[in-house]
This record gives C-alpha cells, sequence and structure tokens, in this order.
C-alpha cells in the first residue's frame, strides 16, 4: 500500500482546498471505486430488468448467488494476500524481479484449485438437491472463479503502482456486464435472473483476464522457480493468520445469524438472513470511507515519521532516535484521532439519514432495528484494522495475531449468545468482539510505545544481502524473520 502513498503526496505536495480534495478522491477511487461500480451496475441490472417483477424465488436465488461468492472468495484471497505482498516486498527490495511472475502463476493456481474444490458441493448441491439448471451453475462457477483470480490479482496490480488501471478494468467489465445482460434478455429471449448471472460472469471474467494479461506484460521475466514462493507461506505463518482471524471474524456473526430459524434457504444451498445481511451491508457502507481517510493520514504522514525513526536507528545518534520515536508515536496518536473524529461525523449524518427515511426508501423495520448496533461495530471494527496496520509497521505479528483471534472468537461467542437476545440487540456479539480486539489493539500499541526501544533493538538484526543482490544492500530486520517492511 506505501506505493500509493507516492502518488498522495505528490497530490499533497502544493497544500491548498483543491489538493485535498483531490487527493479524497483519488483515494476513493483506488479503495472503494471499484466495489461502487460493481454494486451500481448490479442495481442498474435490478432496475432495467425489472426484477421486482420476478418470483421471490428466483429473486433469492441470484442474490444468495451474488452475496456467496463474493464473501467467500474475499475469505479464501485475503490470507494469501497478504503473505503474497510480503513476498513482493522483499522481491521488490532486492532487486530480483524474475521470479514474481512465477509467484503469481503459483498463488493463482492454488487460489484457483482451493475454489473449485469448494465449488464441488455447493454446485451438486444446486443441481441434485435444488435442481438449479446447469447454464445457470456453470455461471455461477465462472463468476466466482473470475472474482478468485481477481482479488489475488490485486495485490500484483498494487505492486505495478498504476492504481488508475484497476478502476479502469472494473469500469470496463461493468460495462461489458450490463450490455451483456441487457443482450440475453432483449436478444436472447433469457429470463432477467439468467441474463444477470449471465452478465456478471462476463463482467468479471473479462475483468480477470485484463489482469491476467496487464500481470503478465508488465512482468516480463519469469522463471521456472514456481515452488520458490511458497515457503513465504509458513515463514509468515502468523501473518497469514493474523489476516484469515480477521476476515472471518468480519463475517462470522453473518454465518451465526444464517441459522437462526428466520433465516432463509435458498434451492436447499444457499442460507441467509435477508434483516440482518441487509443491515450489516448498510453498517459496512456507513463507515467504509474510514478506509480512505486512513489510507489518505498513514501514506502521506506516518509512513514518513515511521521511516524517519528506522533510518534514525539504522545510522542515526540517541538524541535523533529520541526526537524520531516522540514523533512517531505523536504522529500515530494525532491520524487515529483525525480518523475516528471524522468518520464518526460521517456516520452520524449518513446514520441519521437512514434512522429517519430508511424505511421510508424500501428498508423493513427489522433491517432499522438492527442497524444502529451494527453500524457502531463496524466503525470499530475498521479503526481496529487500522491498528492492526500499525502493528503490522511495528513487525508485532504476534499482537496482529492476538487481536484477530480475540476479534473472532469473541464475536463468534457473542454472536451464539446475541441471536437469543432482542432484535435491536443482534448485533451485540460483533459489537463484544469489535471491543476485544480494538482494546487489545490499542494497548499492544501502547506497549510498544513504552518499550519501542526494547522491542527494537533486542528483536532485530542487520543482515548483509550482498549475496541475494549483486548491488549490495543492508537490511534491518526482526530476528522471526516476518517483520513487515
Amino acid at each position: 500500500m506505501a506505493g500509493i502513498g507516492f502518488e498522495l503526496k505528490k497530490i499533497y505536495r502544493k497544500e491548498s482546498i483543491s489538493r485535498g480534495m483531490i487527493g479524497i478522491v483519488y483515494s476513493s477511487v483506488v479503495t472503494v471505486g471499484p466495489m461502487l461500480m460493481v454494486i451500481a451496475a448490479i442495481l442498474l441490472l435490478y432496475l432495467f430488468l425489472e426484477m421486482t417483477k420476478v418470483s421471490y424465488a428466483d429473486r433469492e436465488l441470484l442474490s444468495s448467488t451474488i452475496l456467496y461468492t463474493f464473501i467467500f472468495s474475499v475469505i479464501l484471497t485475503s490470507p494469501f494476500n497478504v503473505v503474497f505482498s510480503r513476498y513482493l516486498a522483499d522481491k521488490f527490495y532486492t532487486e530480483e524481479y524474475s521470479n514474481i511472475l512465477a509467484s503469481y502463476y503459483t498463488g493463482n493456481s492454488l487460489c484457483c484449485i482451493l475454489a473449485t474444490v469448494l465449488f464441488l458441493p455447493v454446485g451438486w448441491s444446486l443441481r441434485v438437491r435444488g435442481s438449479i439448471d446447469l447454464p445457470f451453475i456453470l455461471a455461477a462457477y465462472i463468476q466466482w472463479i473470475s472474482l478468485v483470480i481477481l482479488f489475488f490479482a490485486i495485490t500484483y496490480l498494487h505492486a505495478t503502482k498504476d492504481y488508475k488501471i484497476i478502476a479502469l478494468f472494473f469500469f470496463i467489465g461493468m460495462a461489458a456486464c450490463i450490455v451483456t445482460a441487457l443482450a440475453f434478455y432483449n436478444i436472447g429471449g433469457r429470463d432477467a435472473v439468467h441474463s444477470i448471472i449471465y452478465g456478471l460472469a462476463a463482467g468479471f471474467f473479462l475483468i480477470a483476464v485484463l489482469d491476467f494479461s496487464y500481470i503478465k506484460r508488465y512482468f516480463r521475466s519469469v522463471s521456472k522457480e514456481y515452488g520458490e514462493c511458497l515457503p513465504y507461506l509458513l515463514l509468515f505463518k502468523k501473518l497469514l493468520a493474523a489476516n484469515l482471524l480477521y476476515i472471518l471474524g468480519l463475517y462470522v456473526h453473518n454465518f451465526i445469524f444464517w441459522t437462526v430459524p428466520s433465516r432463509l434457504h435458498v434451492a436447499a444451498t444457499f442460507y441467509s438472513h435477508q434483516a440482518y445481511d441487509m443491515a450489516s451491508c448498510l453498517a459496512m457502507f456507513t463507515n467504509i470511507s474510514v478506509m480512505v481517510s486512513f489510507m489518505v493520514v498513514v501514506e502521506t504522514r506516518f509512513h514518513n515519521a515511521y521511516k524517519e525513526y528506522m533510518e534514525g536507528v539504522i545510522g542515526g545518534t540517541y538524541k535523533m532516535i529520541v526526537k524520531a520515536r516522540k514523533k512517531l508515536f505523536r504522529t500515530l496518536s494525532q491520524q487515529i484521532i483525525q480518523v475516528f473524529g471524522t468518520q464518526a461525523a460521517i456516520t452520524s449524518v449518513i446514520f441519521l439519514f437512514l434512522i429517519l427515511f430508511g424505511t421510508k426508501i424500501g428498508f423493513d423495520g427489522v433491517t432499522m432495528a438492527i442497524y444502529p448496533v451494527l453500524t457502531v461495530s463496524f466503525l470499530g471494527i475498521f479503526m481496529m484494522y487500522g491498528n492492526i496496520i500499525y502493528l503490522y509497521y511495528f513487525a508485532d505479528m504476534t499482537g496482529a495475531v492476538v487481536t484477530g483471534a480475540l476479534f473472532f472468537t469473541v464475536t463468534l461467542a457473542g454472536s451464539l449468545f446475541s441471536r437469543t437476545w432482542p432484535i435491536p440487540f443482534w448485533g451485540g456479539g460483533v459489537f463484544l468482539g469489535m471491543l476485544a480486539g480494538w482494546t487489545f489493539s490499542f494497548f499492544r500499541i501502547r506497549w510498544i510505545e513504552r518499550n519501542l526501544d526494547t522491542f527494537i533493538f533486542c528483536d532485530y538484526k542487520v543482515i548483509d544481502t550482498m549475496k541475494s543482490s549483486s548491488k549490495g544492500k543492508v537490511i534491518y530486520r526482526k530476528k522471526e524473520n516476518n517483520a513487515a517492511r
């Protein structure tokens, strides 16, 4: 993510209101732009193809298919993304580029194999138990595997530092999605449900192909060392575990509410809870701008302060180190307060609007009753994820793993209890999980602040990399070999 900071620094180099707005727009396009384009395309298709006239069962089949493919593709690829991102950082730092494309082939193949294995029982259930036709199942598989490919490719696209290309590929893909769906509906004579699933499959497949082609053209030099990246999955197992636990904690409360009596069971395969899932979605989008704010403040200020401190450790005086350390944590605390204050204001406006007009624009009363607790919970969750990123900066993989484990475990246990509580408190489980994870991560950062000298000078070593690079570099690395550079 540091590469995005270079673009933001260029934008913010000349301080002005217009530059600030440009920086916010750029951050928004990079972080949430693709997701907003997907949502807009789906909503337009629902409007153009008159989904309100489609039977309830067919609508829920389509909605559940989209929901499952998105959620589980994110869960599958996220742990691999963070480890392969670390692999790419090492290769770029030591200027060893020949194995990067080979690692992409390996990671992509690994994710696709796992995705196919996971889809087989789902596809069988849809066909045998749900009596769903084969064309729909095939389109669902194409959508699923395409999402896995493109989500894994995001890490490598970021490495190219051509961030605008990601938004462009999504724009092209979603335009193709709309055109394909309309063609099947108006020319091919297919019903709305099949037309939309065909359109989505075609759109995401096109994005996956564009991503694959661009990465292959960018990293032209390829070796045959396809397994060279695999040891990273064990070497950085804490990094993988931390991200996996966080992403599971993000959705496990939904899985719990898919078991309550008021759940939906679609095609004898998919489970969902319409009101709770919709409330979760609204709460997530209410607070999604945290990611935009976090990117701006971290990549334009904290990264510089962190770099200044580490340079002082490597070759500065004790006075320089102490000064840089104070500046580092002063910047960190200011950013936490700034991001929270900005997001609290944004969340309050969106929250008030939905509370006043939510039922008038189509959201049912149960969804709006669940929404308030989940809104507060997701605000804390995204702030907690910011703390995890700070822990990555300080190479505290143990702290990151414990944060993720607390968040996942307490959310799981709390949701098992909260599902029996009154409807307005159904989000109590994820709220408790957020409190546990955020509290631990916050005090873990405070502990690092008080013990930073010991944490740095006792747990790190300087290693010579002349054997791995013709230019010869000195790397300041954590002894347990899992420091986040």
